[in-house]
């Protein structure tokens, strides 16, 4: 009887297998240990110029929703369907800016009032989109909601 030859190629794929294993936990490592050079509190001059670009994200929205909602329509149903689809616009692209302008340093209370905000218009918008009028009673309850939310945010951003 012959003896059975050993493949080189037998020693390969178990040293690629071990390869595989190795990368596998690391990268599982990687992905679950907690980053420690992230994790210090901001410091206060962080959390101050975080609320300075949180609160000058609101008053930017705010503007833009308040001269987009508050234009005069007339008499054209073109142009009611223009000033309409311009306030839907601010609306949405609004609440996307006040989210994209919230960082880690932002107080907690003031991070989740704008976040509240946020999808307070996008609740606003998706309902004006999907033909709910202005005088809609779930409408009316939002916008109050809105109005309520923001003088929370102007109080926070004294």
């Amino acid at each position: 009887a012959q003896p059975t030859a050993r493949s080189p190629w037998r020693w390969a794929t178990l040293a690629l297998a071990l390869v595989a294993a190795v990368a596998t936990g690391v990268a599982v490592w990687a992905l679950m240990r907690t980053p420690t050079e992230n994790s210090a509190a901001p410091t206060t001059q962080e959390v101050a110029d975080a609320k300075g670009r949180a609160c000058e994200a609101y008053i930017k929205v705010r503007t833009a929703v308040a001269l987009q909602t508050q234009a005069a329509v007339g008499t054209d149903p073109a142009a009611a369907q223009a000033i309409a689809a311009n306030a839907r616009l601010a609306m949405s692209v609004g609440s996307q800016h006040l989210v994209d302008n919230l960082s880690p340093a932002v107080p907690a209370e003031l991070a989740g009032l704008l976040r509240t905000l946020a999808t307070d218009l996008q609740n606003l918008t998706i309902n004006a989109l999907a033909g709910a009028p202005d005088d809609d009673a779930g409408q009316a309850t939002r916008l109050r909601d809105l109005e309520t939310n923001s003088k929370k945010i102007v109080e926070q951003c004294k």
